[in-house]
């Protein structure tokens, strides 16, 4: 057996992040959206390359600034959850809902924590099917829960439109992409209020079908949930990993499917 090399740190997985209206150092941009290392993976580095997203460097609460790659916003994310149990994040946490994919926590004398696994079109366009997490605390959870429910409620529609036609058929939470963006600035905080761009899904008030399916998910992806289901609804139940997971606060301070 192989001897051991000693490291530092654990190894980092890949994680996308969401920035709420960080400086791009040594520009004058202010980039809102979401976010990911460099270095962090050759294959994912390879990916986002080829997808042709920017880097920036961005500074971060503590203290360090690191090299990103900035994702397009809008951002369609296929989320890989059977759907959304309940609409509020009290009533996420009372129970373990890690059945859906969705991974919910809120400590005592804590922030709350949303979190869920992502697949990105340009990065499968690019050949990288890893399905990624996304995960934000504090008040940015209830912004990203209703981006979710907006999505449900979209889908709800689909479904309607489908059995008026005579074509009945469900469809998955992931089956339709997510367009997430940046929202108008609101201020957040309890002692200092700082001014923030919450995460919105700018989904249109009636998405018509050619819309719809421009957000369709190809075949990969179903291929991909099916066999990482297992893994993605263990992580959701796994606690351990919101310490790891690049999860930053947006300020300083139902039913599924």
């Amino acid at each position: 057996m192989p001897r051991l090399t000693p490291k530092e740190t654990p190894d980092k997985r890949p994680a996308v992040s969401w920035s709420s209206g960080k400086e791009v150092l040594g520009t004058d941009r202010i980039f809102k959206g979401f976010f990911v290392d460099v270095g962090l993976e050759e294959r994912l580095d390879a990916a986002c390359d080829t997808a042709g997203w920017e880097r920036g460097e961005l500074s971060h609460l503590d203290g360090e600034s690191r090299t990103h790659w900035l994702m397009p916003t809008p951002t369609p994310f296929f989320v890989l959850i059977q759907g959304i149990p309940f609409t509020t994040m009290p009533a996420l946490v009372k129970t373990d809902v890690s059945y859906s994919g969705l991974k919910a926590y809120w400590p005592k004398e804590g922030r709350s924590v949303l979190a869920f696994q992502v697949l990105h079109p340009d990065l499968l366009a690019a050949g990288y099917q890893e399905p990624l997490p996304v995960s934000v605390k504090s008040t940015s959870t209830d912004d990203l829960l209703a981006a979710l429910l907006k999505h449900n409620a979209v889908l709800d529609a689909c479904e309607a439109a489908a059995a008026q036609k005579g074509s009945p058929r469900s469809f998955e939470f992931w089956e339709v992409a997510v367009p997430f963006g940046a929202g108008t600035k609101v201020a957040r905080g309890k002692e200092l209020q700082s001014p923030i761009s919450p995460i919105v899904c700018v989904h249109p008030a009636q998405p018509d079908i050619a819309y719809l399916r421009k957000l369709l998910a190809p075949k990969v992806v179903a291929d991909i949930v099916q066999q990482a289901w297992p893994q993605i609804t263990s992580w959701a139940a796994d606690r351990s990993q919101f310490r790891s997971e690049n999860a930053e606060p947006a300020a300083v301070n139902g039913t599924g499917r």
